[in-house]
């Protein structure tokens, strides 16, 4: 009878480090993982799909075993509760140096595998929800060829100099009043991509703010708290709301990013609190005579496409008719 190879442990390296020349699909993937911070095996075997499943699997832990890639311990309670679980990947120290020394990616100086640690259940269920969601739109795009994903990074290219070399790129002030009382809030969108396609013999790119609601905010505070200077400091879905539309009034996103009007995607967990959502957002939105094209809503999981819900399967085809954003 054969040897029968045993498997590694799945969060615990052992033996030397493997010695490993990178290949261009590794340094992909070392970039793709960077630009979403942590990413589900099952969506790298979807993004790579000219490396087998197995190939790519072996590959992975090739490069967790030698220090380039990361996984996190935060996803350890998944496995407890049983079932098949895709593993979650992260950026480890290893090719968090490879990236900024070989590609001069603008990565700082830290302990990516320490950082990994700190990542609560929590935290990594929310970015994985985020990284899918941008992934399935990736891959959406790439179906149709007629329009393209720019991520964050790439339109940075185009931000003024003070906002490419913030350390926080993708965070800005804006000031917001309730009854009277002012407060300077801070936005920083989940995910800010563009789509870019032909139109009119044009290359034309719609900008887009993603926030993804898992169900744990509170939609709207009690009337009593929206009528006192405690709103603006409670974090609520609808004090969200009021950030992003005294944003496009006033420009902030336009100054701080160098570009044109954008919209802001509202994914939440189901059709009843996305309908929830919806309903509190338009009152702030007629209060505030706001069109409210300013805004889309849905869940990250539903199945149908209609002017007020959209998903990721549906979204590039939808967003590519509706080019012309005159919000």
């Amino acid at each position: 009878m054969g040897a029968v190879r045993a498997s590694k442990p799945r969060f615990r390296r052992e033996g030397d480090a493997p010695r490993v020349e990178l290949t261009e699909d590794d340094v992909a993937i070392l970039r793709c993982i960077y630009q979403h911070r942590f990413v589900r095996a099952d969506d790298l075997y979807r993004l790579f799909p000219q490396r087998s499943k197995d190939r790519l699997s072996r590959r992975l832990m090739t490069l967790y075993r030698a220090g380039f890639l990361d996984r996190p311990a935060s996803q350890i309670d998944r496995f407890r509760q049983g079932g098949s679980q895709a593993l979650v990947y992260g950026l480890d120290n290893a090719g968090a140096r490879f990236l900024k020394e070989k590609l001069g990616s603008p990565i700082g100086a830290t302990d990516w595998r320490s950082r990994n640690r700190t990542y609560t259940r929590d935290n990594l269920g929310h970015t994985l929800a985020v990284s899918t969601f941008l992934i399935n739109l990736e891959l959406e795009c790439r179906a149709r060829g007629d329009v393209s994903l720019i991520p964050f990074e790439n339109m940075l290219e185009r931000a003024p100099e003070k906002t490419r070399n913030s350390p926080m790129p993708g965070k800005w002030p804006v000031q917001v009043q309730v009854n009277g009382s002012r407060a300077q809030v801070y936005i920083a969108p989940d995910a800010i991509f563009a789509l870019q396609f032909k139109k009119d013999g044009q290359t034309v790119r719609s900008h887009f703010f993603l926030e993804i609601d898992r169900g744990t905010m509170t939609i709207a505070p009690a009337e009593s708290v929206r009528r006192s200077e405690a709103f603006l400091y409670r974090a609520t879905l609808l004090r969200k709301f009021l950030a992003y539309v005294e944003s496009w009034r006033q420009k902030r996103h336009q100054e701080h990013l160098g570009i044109g009007n954008a919209r802001t995607l509202f994914l939440t967990t189901t059709a009843v609190r996305s309908s929830a959502v919806q309903k509190a957002a338009r009152i702030l939105l007629d209060q505030a005579n706001v069109s409210a094209s300013l805004f889309l809503f849905g869940t990250d999981q539903m199945p149908s496409l209609s002017k007020s819900y959209l998903d990721a399967r549906g979204m590039a085809s939808y967003l590519a008719m509706r080019a012309n954003l005159s919000v």
